[in-house]
């Protein structure tokens, strides 16, 4: 499609030089039935077989259209034993093959018996058939018409859709090329829908003389539908490769967890209510998006001497991006800087769950010589609280339905800071047992859920996703303060 009439002109001198057919441009192509097909002709699969394209009839045609070749696989199908070949040269200016080209093919194809054409308005290839016939080049009956007859009914020449089809003076109208090709013994009908009537009185003719003859139909074969139909349709599903459930963007709205996103914003769900929709599917009572909106607050930054911070804050020095140097933060997120949050939830959680008291709990891990996750600060106590333990406490108190982990965890903590006063709970401790008790009293979750939700690591992703503010922010002030590349002072390192 779409080709310039100089590039084709081009190609048609250089497919005569190597004697090579050519079909097109602005073409569907052809067929051969029970031989081959060229571009997309007879269309999908099913009407292939409705039409009987899967084997060889008697009429050859050619036809200007494309569309209209497949409208006439399917008449000659219905009033004849169907399509020994047929083409669709184009409707451009300058064809890359003729009427002509093709119907000397089939006078000289035995299997052709009857020829068919189907022409339009403007230029003159049919009058070379004309004179073709006339000298007696082609003997075989052909079936003829030229569409476009309503062009008389326009006081002006009228440009019908394909590019050659206007009439550039009286000889090149449709219905004085129909009369020419009549006149020479063509069969040609009053009209358009007479010619399946003309097709089918022809090749009856010819059956009744025994030029053809017909031979029983062979069993239809069996095609399988086409996929992409069969899908439009309903009839068969493709298995996903990929699975999500928590977000969708193919209807008119973006959705979280199954709420459209003006949705979200008009009930004001807030940061912790994206965050329950995409991560738990459902959306947590206000005071549970709002403690999860606290986590993420009092994890959002340690100062610049952790790890994670510490890393970010060299790389971006380094003179890499932002992302480089999140991702170096992120990477030191582990056992011993930030992860203790899911081990410490499992450990209270299954001490509690299992009827032990806080001092058995203490005593069994003094025993296994096991480190509590949660407890421990270096410079906090009892007397010198951390606000962000003193904040987060609080509200779950205030909020929750109950805190049964949390008070085993307070418990302990009674017991380690015996031993030493800063032997609290610290911060990731109280964010883990109070999440635990946010889970199991909120009355979202089933005990399979919240088990399953524990074990994927929610809790480390809370500080993940806190600690990333913070890694940002490291990143941003070091360009701010246009810090040179970081290089370790040797009095630091023996």
């Amino acid at each position: 499609e779409g080709v310039p009439e100089q590039q084709t002109r081009e190609l048609i001198k250089t497919a005569e030089s190597k004697g090579v057919g050519m079909i097109g441009p602005a073409t569907v192509g052809g067929i051969k039935p029970g031989c081959l097909r060229i571009g997309n002709t007879g269309g999908m699969l099913d009407n292939i077989v409705m039409s009987r394209l899967y084997r060889p009839g008697s009429i050859a045609y050619v036809s200007k259209s494309g569309g209209m070749s497949n409208e006439l696989n399917n008449i000659v199908c219905r009033n004849s034993d169907g399509v020994y070949e047929g083409v669709a040269i184009g409707g451009d200016r300058y064809p890359g093959s003729r009427f002509l080209d093709h119907f000397l093919r089939y006078q000289d194809d035995a299997g052709a018996k009857v020829l068919l054409l189907l022409g339009e308005v403007g230029g003159t290839d049919e009058y070379d058939l004309v004179e073709a016939v006339k000298s007696g080049r082609i003997t075989k009956p052909i079936i003829a018409w030229c569409v476009g007859t309503c062009a008389s009914c326009f006081a002006t020449e009228v440009q019908f859709g394909h590019a050659g089809a206007q009439a550039r003076g009286d000889i090149e109208t449709a219905a004085a090329k129909n009369k020419a090709m009549k006149d020479a013994g063509f069969h040609v009908p009053d009209s358009f829908d007479k010619l399946p009537e003309m097709i089918a009185k022809v090749y009856t003719e010819l059956v009744q003389e025994g030029t053809i003859v017909e031979t029983p139909e062979a069993e239809t074969p069996q095609v399988p539908m086409d996929y992409t139909w069969a899908k439009k349709l309903g009839l068969v599903r493709k298995p996903a490769n990929f699975i999500s459930s928590i977000s969708d963007d193919r209807g008119e709205e973006l959705k979280y967890g199954g709420m459209t996103i003006s949705d979200i914003f008009q009930k004001n769900v807030g940061i912790g209510g994206v965050l329950s929709l995409l991560w738990f599917r459902r959306r947590l009572p206000e005071a549970c998006c709002k403690f999860i909106e606290m986590i993420l607050m009092v994890t959002a930054d340690h100062g610049p001497a952790v790890s994670g911070a510490h890393n970010a804050i060299v790389t971006a020095r380094a003179g890499k991006d932002l992302v480089s140097a999140l991702t170096s933060g992120l990477l030191t997120v582990g056992p011993r800087f930030g992860g203790a949050l899911d081990d410490a939830a499992k450990m209270f959680k299954e001490a509690h769950e299992v009827g032990m008291s806080p001092k058995s709990f203490v005593d069994s891990c003094k025993k296994g010589n096991k480190l509590i996750m949660g407890i421990g600060h270096r410079i906090k106590s009892l007397s010198n609280p951390d606000q962000r333990v003193v904040l987060i406490k609080n509200y779950a108190k205030k909020h929750f339905q109950s805190t049964p982990i949390l008070d085993f965890a307070l418990g302990v903590e009674q017991l380690t800071t015996t031993k030493r006063a800063n032997l609290i709970l610290n911060v990731d401790g109280c964010i883990a047992v109070c999440f635990v008790d946010m889970l199991k009293s909120c009355g979202a979750f089933t005990t399979e859920e919240v088990e399953d939700l524990l074990s994927f690591g929610c809790l480390n992703g809370l500080f993940v996703l806190g600690r990333s503010i913070g890694f940002v922010g490291h990143y941003i002030d070091q360009l701010r303060l246009k810090q040179p590349l970081y290089r370790h002072p040797w009095d630091d390192i023996t």
